[in-house]
């Protein structure tokens, strides 16, 4: 597969100690630091959480799951560092490349920051393409992946979106202290 942009990340990334290091962190490590501030949000608006909101999170969560299982066994995508036949940068995994599960972990964050605070969501968003460029440059994935991953998520995402919940459901959680 010839992936130009992949290719060119991955030249970059290895053009000094410094952007190999920022691929390696902005691909492995900001995923972590995105799901604490996602985690940090969700306490910080724990009084106006919803049982709507949390099931619309379940909901994202379980229909991207069952795409990515679906997909990721009718698309064959080789990692680049073994199409290629290079040393990633980063461990990786030999599997099929596609989809991305680092880049539609953080697609999942950023929708569901969207819905607890819109404030946070150029944040999540930065992340978002940080993690997906970081993939790309450590020869973990080829394009396809990581936007395929990011279509996975909207796909989700925008099917528990439209769900009607209850409208008997209360508009607060019941454990939760408002005081």
């Amino acid at each position: 597969m010839n992936d130009t942009l992949q290719a060119a990340l991955h030249a970059t990334a290895l053009g000094s100690p410094a952007l190999t290091a920022l691929a390696v962190f902005c691909a492995n490590v900001l995923l972590f630091g995105l799901v604490a501030l996602l985690a940090a949000l969700l306490l910080l608006r724990l009084k106006s959480l919803t049982p709507a909101l949390l099931a619309r999170m379940a909901v994202s969560l379980l229909v991207s799951t069952l795409l990515t299982l679906l997909l990721g066994h009718l698309i064959a995508d080789p990692r680049p560092y073994l199409a290629e036949h290079y040393a990633p940068l980063a461990h990786v995994a030999v599997d099929n490349g596609f989809p991305s599960d680092h880049t539609l972990i953080v697609a999942l964050l950023l929708g569901w920051a969207w819905w607890l605070d819109r404030r946070w969501w150029p944040v999540f968003a930065a992340g978002l393409l940080a993690v997906l460029l970081g993939r790309l440059a450590i020869g973990a994935h080829h394009s396809l992946a990581v936007l395929g991953s990011v279509g996975i998520a909207s796909a989700g995402l925008l099917i528990a979106a439209q769900i009607p919940w209850p409208t008997t459901w209360p508009t607060r959680l019941p454990f939760v202290n408002r005081s």
